[in-house]
């Protein structure tokens, strides 16, 4: 005979009505949700399923955040109860309980959170909110309002508070400083064109910037942060002076495509400064390598690349090649 499943019970449960649907808030042990806990996925079940694929580092990483004490994993993780969980609500005693099986919940919010726990060694007590009797369209349904209505913090503001939080490593730190320094500079072309935590139409964010530029960080490694910001600082200033503004097409310049391909360009404007000029890089420098770019630049290119930076990059460096014809 097959024996039945334990059951589990936990208390200080409150029954919670919103709109049409109830369900129950309380905690559970990270490790009892690692093991009753499941995630379909869409590429596992396309009938069922509606979960994204779980990503094993990001699950990891929380893993690590437990087990090293870092902190503490306060969201709530959002689960609807299945029939063979066989919940039970006492009202009496406001305690909920449950058979002790493997697929006991589905997850609809907090899926990587959960296989965080399975891969934790340390056991925590996580806010949970459960849904009960409900069918697929209601939990499909739901899966698509909590993703699509609550909406996280901006990776521009995360990135921003970063040093607050004494979270940044030393890219990050660099990168900080040469986008604050761009950013308070009132000579520099990105002057009153920058957007620290948030987006905003007609400025590059810290995201951005960070996207375009951490890459060219890594060409200096020899030298000091400021000495990083002076080049880069040369190098928009000559480039949008070269050749956008000398287009009419200034305004451009700043939209986040066209700054990751001024970016992209730079490894190529930077070798041909260096063989010219050796290790100088100076706006006046600059201006002259590009002055090639600036004859045979054609700014119907930025309207054709849309949303790719990489055509734009490819049609710069045309540009800067002597034996280019348009």
């Amino acid at each position: 005979m097959n024996k039945e499943p334990d059951r589990l019970s936990f208390g200080t449960v409150s029954l919670v009505t919103q709109g049409e649907h109830k369900f129950y808030t309380t905690t559970i042990p990270s490790e009892v949700l690692a093991r009753s806990c499941v995630a379909i996925s869409r590429e596992e079940n396309n009938i069922d399923g509606f979960q994204r694929v779980l990503d094993r580092k990001r699950a990891q990483d929380i893993a690590d955040y437990i087990d090293n004490g870092l902190g503490t994993v306060p969201s709530s993780i959002v689960l609807s109860s299945q029939d063979d969980a066989d919940l039970i609500y006492d009202s009496k005693r406001k305690s909920i309980s449950f058979k002790d099986i493997p697929q006991a919940f589905l997850i609809l919010d907090g899926q990587h959170r959960v296989y965080g726990f399975a891969l934790a060694k340390k056991t925590l007590r996580v806010p949970v909110v459960i849904y009960d009797n409900l069918n697929k369209r209601e939990e499909s349904r739901l899966f698509i309002d909590i993703n699509s209505k609550q909406k996280g913090v901006p990776s521009e503001l995360l990135l921003d508070i970063k040093k607050m939080a004494e979270y940044e490593n030393d890219a990050e730190a660099t990168m900080r400083i040469i986008f604050d320094r761009f950013k308070d500079d009132p000579s520099t072309v990105l002057y009153g064109k920058l957007s620290p935590s948030k987006k905003v139409v007609g400025k590059i964010t810290r995201t951005v910037f960070n996207s375009a530029v951490g890459p060219l960080v890594k060409l200096f490694k020899s030298m000091s942060d400021d000495e990083v910001y002076e080049i880069f600082k040369a190098y928009y200033q000559a480039i949008y002076d070269s050749v956008y503004d000398a287009k009419g097409s200034g305004l451009e310049f700043f939209q986040p495509t066209v700054f990751k391909a001024t970016s992209g360009f730079f490894p190529a404007v930077a070798r041909r400064t260096k063989d010219r000029f050796g290790s100088i890089y100076s706006y006046d420098h600059f201006s002259e390598v590009l002055s090639p770019v600036s004859d045979k630049f054609r700014p119907a290119k930025i309207k054709e690349s849309k949303n790719a930076y990489k055509p734009l990059v490819k049609h710069l460096e045309e540009c800067l090649d002597s034996d280019f014809h348009l």
